[in-house]
């Protein structure tokens, strides 16, 4: 919790300085704002909080420009170890890049977690207080106003969302990559 809250590579905004990993329940699950260093341990520990078999999804900006569509991937039912194998290959890059949004869920239990843009997340389970525990072992508070990069954007603070690369490869180059393992273009949303 005293750890200084850090952007991913990808993302820019001023005045993060006093901004904490953090997130409010829902319903049925929460939504929140996670430092870039509690990003990938989350992911992690859903994949391990969460029945097989196990699905990834990624959604990729058709345009840089901001027109805002998305063509979404989806890789079906794998096993956890092939979820654990798709972060630790590929974990780095999709936490630091700001342009693309990712997940992972159960095909049997529907349960989800949703990285989306400036860092926030959101996360579908009926079971609170695993999720809670997850989210307390990455650094989160739980609080009714989780903090949020997009309050701190202003015509003075526009903020961005950029492509990265990591050793030669940015996000647009997984889906090609996972094409054999079985992923597919869903749809643009």
């Amino acid at each position: 919790m005293g750890k200084e809250f850090s952007l991913c590579q990808g993302v820019y905004a001023e005045g993060t300085e006093g901004l904490k990993s953090s997130y409010r329940l829902l319903e049925q699950g929460a939504e929140g704002l996670l430092s870039a260093d509690a990003i990938a341990d989350c992911a992690r520990g859903f994949i391990k909080m969460i029945a097989e078999p196990v699905f990834f999804f990624l959604e990729l900006p058709e345009d840089m420009e901001g027109d805002g569509k998305y063509s979404l991937y989806y890789l079906d039912n794998c096993t956890k170890a092939v979820a654990e194998a798709i972060m630790k290959r590929y974990g780095e890059l999709l936490v630091n890049d700001g342009a693309a949004r990712f997940g992972f869920g159960s095909n049997k239990t529907d349960e989800e977690i949703y990285f989306t843009d400036y860092q926030e997340f959101s996360i579908y389970t009926k079971r609170t207080a695993a999720m809670e525990k997850l989210l307390a072992s990455v650094g989160a508070v739980k609080t009714d106003k989780p903090d949020s990069i997009w309050e701190l954007l202003s015509e003075e603070n526009q903020g961005s969302l950029s492509v990265v690369e990591i050793e030669g490869e940015t996000v647009f180059d997984i889906p090609d990559n996972l094409k054999q393992a079985g992923m597919y273009n869903a749809e643009s949303v």
